[in-house]
């Protein structure tokens, strides 16, 4: 081979090479930005659902006490007793409509151990429930058994799909019976549509119940067993729907085609019978915006390829300057003119970059306002469901206290005003705490003794701890602490509950609220000797809204408050384990932070 075919043969594979690598290049940055809009979408629908799934639990936990209240009135189990009287038939009837129309539930109905319905709030209608048998339903049979019983279903009477709770109906010989609400969802599915989304949720046989999308209502994600069509069948769930299988076709579990289209799916877990809320967004955009990503990018490399083939050009021009001073400056002058019209496109290019970069940034806060919105929802629905469920308990005690009034029963009549000021004093509790919330950071400064405190916040809790039969012990060192009395007796008071509630139901326990020095500063501990706290929970547990108790007796305000309490004050936490296998939390502040003070 001459010299002149291996030069241009070894030229040849170097382009090869470099066309190669540029469009690796250009498809790594295609499929970069890809990756990254997806995740940005299934983000964005996470953040979504968490609005959307809180918005559908406010909504059902509206209704979710009614029954269990409104089963206490006597007319209903006197009805129970005696089906064929027709003045207590009506004046169930009566009552049931009443509560009905007050509350915005979509029926109220009371249904005998047999499964008949003996009044119900539609009885004026020609579709009344009444003299109906609903023994086949799930919810009945449960609520019969004692507990609460939950089921969406299409209604057998009304063909209009539905949630229905119920709670068992007792007198004096167990369970006579069962009240149940049925909660109609329709307006929450309009509001999803008029947003736009697409959004659904499905059971646990992959049956759609509720959907933005009329036309994927009762469809299901895959064929269902001949398991599920048989319980389906049986309960009549869903009545005489087809339950058709959508046209989804799933690439993995976060991306599924449906109509043509690409669809980053998110999904929820939902607190109410095993269901899921699905929310798909269409994957277009992410692919347009990696298209366009791509785009830049080759315009970069076209852009670096140039100046390359420029300096390339420009060294062959210095080597030929010894031969020809004439055409070497001809030759920088054609060169600068080029170089000046790279310099130009780099700038539009750098511009273009400027641009995107707001653009993230604006993108970038968007999300950030979403976070907050999502933690709002969460915390509204929290805050909804603490007061929503007393208010209706208050409802109820109060008609029946206008019934007892009328009656002239003076003794039953008392009990309803002494629950009513029982719920007005858990709210006012509830609120407390929102607000002593909202205003932390505002018990730092000065310096209290502890040992005052102490035995001021001891009495509040003296019958407390008396009923639960919990010893608490005292053991100050004379200590001041670097906050006002009335932080201090906050802070104290929110240790000394969490931890008689740590240690309910126990029969005998006890707490240790104590000051001490430690290694250079001032600490104040408490103690008790319940089950303690688990290592994973001793961090989510100072974030606010996060509670381990049960769903109704708190609003998971305290440690925060604590936590700030001290931190604001130039202190530190600690929870750790005591010594007798209880939980240990302890504040400790800095002892010359005292030491200025006494000066």
């Amino acid at each position: 081979m001459s010299v002149g075919p291996r030069r241009l043969f070894v030229r040849d594979v170097r382009v090869l090479a470099l066309l190669v690598l540029a469009s690796l290049l250009l498809w790594a940055s295609h499929a970069w930005r890809l990756a990254g809009s997806l995740d940005e979408l299934s983000g964005h629908a996470g953040q979504r659902l968490a609005l959307l799934s809180a918005s559908l639990d406010a909504e059902l936990l509206r209704f979710e006490s009614l029954p269990s209240v409104l089963a206490r009135h006597p007319v209903l189990p006197a009805l129970l007793a005696n089906p064929d009287d027709a003045q207590l038939r009506a004046q169930a009837n009566a009552l049931l409509e009443d509560v009905n129309a007050r509350t915005g539930a979509a029926m109220l109905y009371l249904i005998a151990a047999d499964g008949n319905t003996l009044a119900a709030s539609n009885w004026r209608r020609p579709d009344s429930f009444v003299g109906e048998n609903y023994a086949f339903r799930p919810y009945f049979r449960a609520a019969l058994a004692g507990g609460t019983g939950k089921f969406f279903a299409v209604g057998a009477t009304t063909r209009v799909p539905g949630m229905f709770i119920a709670h068992p109906v007792r007198d004096a010989a167990g369970v006579a019976g069962v009240l149940a609400v049925k909660i109609e969802l329709t307006q929450l599915e309009h509001t999803w549509a008029e947003s736009g989304e697409s959004v659904m949720v499905v059971d646990r046989h992959g049956v759609v119940a509720l959907s933005s999308e009329p036309a994927w209502k009762f469809g299901v994600l895959s064929s269902l067993s001949l398991e599920s069509r048989a319980e389906l069948a049986q309960t009549r769930q869903y009545y005489t729907e087809t339950l058709d299988p959508l046209p989804l076709l799933w690439q993995d579990e976060a991306r599924a085609r449906i109509g043509g289209g690409e669809f980053v799916v998110g999904s929820r877990e939902l607190d109410w019978l095993d269901w899921r809320m699905l929310m798909l967004l269409d994957t277009a955009p992410a692919h347009a915006d990696a298209a366009w990503t791509a785009t830049v990018a080759g315009l970069l490399l076209c852009v670096m390829v140039a100046v390359a083939l420029y300096w390339v050009q420009r060294a062959r021009r210095l080597r030929e300057r010894l031969g020809a001073q004439a055409v070497l400056e001809r030759t920088v002058t054609e060169r600068t003119a080029d170089l000046a019209a790279s310099n130009r496109r780099l700038q539009r290019e750098v511009a273009e970059r400027v641009a995107a970069e707001h653009k993230l940034r604006g993108a970038q806060r968007a999300l950030i306002e979403a976070n907050r919105l999502a933690a709002l929802g969460q915390m509204a629905a929290g805050v909804a469901h603490e007061i929503n469920q007393p208010l209706a308990a208050m409802r109820s005690f109060a008609g029946n206290a206008l019934t007892f009034l009328e009656r002239g029963q003076l003794e039953p009549l008392k009990d309803n005003l002494a629950h009513i000021i029982g719920l007005v004093e858990r709210m006012a509790r509830l609120t407390a705490q929102l607000k002593v919330f909202a205003s932390r950071r505002r018990g730092a400064g000065g310096h209290t003794p502890a040992a005052q405190s102490m035995q001021v916040v001891a009495g509040w809790f003296r019958e407390r701890l008396a009923a639960a039969g919990v010893e608490l012990e005292l053991d100050d060192a004379g200590l001041s602490l670097p906050l006002q009395a009335e932080a201090l007796e906050q802070l104290l008071s929110n240790l000394i509950g969490n931890a008689l509630d740590a240690l309910a139901g126990r029969g005998a326990g006890r707490i240790e609220l104590r000051t001490c020095e430690r290694a250079g500063q001032r600490c104040l501990e408490v103690a008790d000797d319940g089950p303690g706290i688990s290592s994973e929970l001793r961090e989510r547990i100072l974030q606010p809204f996060y509670s381990t108790k049960p769903l109704g007796q708190g609003l998971g305000l305290g440690l925060s408050i604590v936590a700030d309490l001290v931190e604001s004050s130039g202190g530190r936490l600690e929870i750790a384990q005591s010594p007798r296998g209880g939980a240990l939390v302890r504040a400790c502040w800095p002892a010359q932070s005292e030491e200025a003070h006494d000066r």
